[in-house]
């Protein structure tokens, strides 16, 4: 006969929690004295009790009653499916995996059974796998599935699927996905589609549907920042980073772009207490330092400017926007050969850069190369890019002039004058080819010593994160803002110039993106 302890351990109470005491009473004893149904047979349906334990985390006694149910119990695909579920929890997808097929032997049309196996293939990184799961698990479905849709959205993403799917494949399943429920995965992937695509408008729709779930996600915040700026939504722009920051003071790409829409907008001392409060330099460390540096520049600091852009190429020495900023610099303080070295490494990283050549050439010819400088700043010219900039134009005019080419001055000053119809340029600029096209149209008639006209370049760029982010700070160029002027004249004539309100050789800072002005 069994005792009553061994007899008592057969029962297990309602509460989840197995039975201490040693009385002899039998449960149906226990029940009628203590006035509560305390203890319930094993050899009864105990999948509510199984999926209580299961929710409140009690895995280790929830897995004892599994198993003794699996003993004596018909129906064992619930228990197989809560079995594969605790092994996932646990960080065991291998067993979990041989679960979940159990589960799916008990029941072959059960979309939930496969949904499973599907996640935990996903969470192993068996995308193929998973993918295939889960498309069985779709045409399983009795009624929508935000988990189905979501993750057959993303594989397509991915690339997992068929050579025929894709992005479109991908963004019908992530609109159906947010269709059955708002979460801020779906949106976060469609978002990244629409930023691919191009389609900002429709990006920073998909973020602020994420920033009603997600309130207090800096990085939501920062992003659609980002994106109104791309969109030249600045108001927009300038309250979502302060949102930001105003949770996270050390927000790096945050206050990086607060910093560069202060500097955009001539507001140095500004812009240099927003990269002041940058503590830990991540890998946009090289952009920072560049920008610090062109603030000194707007402040004429030429020293520290330097110093900073030198600390910019030493983290990272293959950024060229930093290594065209340095010699943009250093050709306004009047270090050629400096200059000239730095925007040599320059163009090796881009050799179709117009503006490096112009630069070049102006470096060339204060350092009585003529014949070099000449050639540098025809190539410049010829540069797809050069079609971008028409001070490119009006500095190889001038150069031409100086060296006694008058016709080819010309032809190249018409070209730039046929560019100011359709790009702004500054009024300085203008007054030059004007200067100019007087200085021509004299000597035809007499001989004119050579007039002290000035090479007209442009601002530098610095990028500002990676192109997964998007951000670019770069210099404004001076086709729109004014630029800054090189002079050709003596060399006391060469420096800072009349115009202390425009920086020489670099413009200001703006936030700049693909697709902008930006040299890329």
């Amino acid at each position: 006969m069994t005792s009553p302890t061994s007899n008592s351990d057969l029962y297990v109470y309602c509460n989840g929690r197995t039975s201490s005491s040693s009385s002899s009473k039998d449960p149906q004893t226990a029940m009628a004295s203590s006035g509560r149904p305390s203890a319930v047979a094993t050899n009864r349906n105990m999948n509510w009790l199984i999926h209580g334990l299961y929710t409140r985390k009690d895995y280790a006694l929830c897995r004892k009653l599994i198993d003794r149910q699996l003993t004596i119990n018909y129906d064992k695909e619930y228990l197989y499916y809560t079995k594969g579920l605790i092994l996932r929890d646990e960080d065991n997808p291998t067993e979990a995996i041989n679960c979940f097929q159990l589960a799916i032997i008990a029941n072959k049309k059960s979309s939930e059974n496969y949904k499973e196996l599907a996640k935990t293939l996903f969470s192993m990184g068996r995308f193929k796998q998973s993918l295939e799961v889960f498309l069985k698990a779709e045409t399983l479905l009795e009624r929508p599935d935000h988990d189905v849709y979501h993750h057959i959205g993303e594989l397509f993403y991915r690339n997992f699927g068929q050579p025929k799917a894709g992005v479109a494949e991908a963004k019908e399943y992530l609109k159906q996905a947010i269709m059955c429920g708002k979460h801020v995965a779906s949106y976060k992937i469609l978002a990244e589609i629409y930023i691919e695509e191009g389609d900002n408008v429709k990006a920073i729709e998909m973020i602020e549907n994420c920033l009603q779930i997600s309130q207090d996600d800096v990085t939501l915040m920062t992003q659609i920042g980002i994106l109104y700026l791309k969109i030249n939504e600045y108001q927009r722009a300038f309250e979502k980073l302060l949102d930001a920051i105003a949770i996270d003071d050390k927000c790096t790409t945050a206050l990086l772009a607060l910093g560069s829409i202060l500097q955009s907008k001539n507001d140095i001392d500004g812009a240099l207490n927003k990269y002041k409060r940058i503590s830990n330099l991540p890998d946009e460390g090289s952009e920072v330092w560049s920008n610090i540096g062109l603030c000194f520049f707007k402040k004429q600091k030429y020293i520290a400017a330097i110093s900073c852009l030198k600390k910019a190429i030493w983290v990272a020495p293959l950024n060229f926007n930093a290594l065209y900023n340095l010699g943009l610099i250093l050709v306004t303080a009047q270090q050629y050969v400096s200059a000239f070295q730095t925007l040599a490494a320059a163009i090796s990283l881009r050799p179709d850069n117009a503006d490096c050549y112009m630069l070049l050439g102006t470096c060339l010819r204060h350092l009585n190369d003529p014949g070099n400088a000449y050639l540098s700043l025809e190539k410049s010219t010829m540069l797809p890019d050069a079609i971008k900039n028409p001070l490119i134009y009006l500095n190889f005019a001038l150069y031409c002039y100086e060296i006694g080419k008058p016709d080819q001055s010309v032809s190249y000053l018409s070209n730039f004058l046929e560019m100011t119809q359709h790009v702004s340029v500054h009024r300085e600029y203008l007054k030059m080819a004007d200067r100019l096209n007087m200085a021509l149209l004299s000597s035809v008639t007499e001989p004119e010593p050579t007039p002290q006209l000035a090479a007209v370049t442009t601002g530098g760029s610095s990028p500002v994160g990676n192109d997964d982010t998007g951000i670019r700070n770069e210099s404004t160029t001076a086709a729109k803002e004014g630029g800054d002027v090189i002079h050709y004249g003596n060399e006391d004539e060469g420096g800072d110039g009349d115009d202390d309100d425009e920086a020489v050789g670099a413009d200001e800072t703006s936030l700049g993106f693909e697709g902008s002005t930006s040299r890329q």
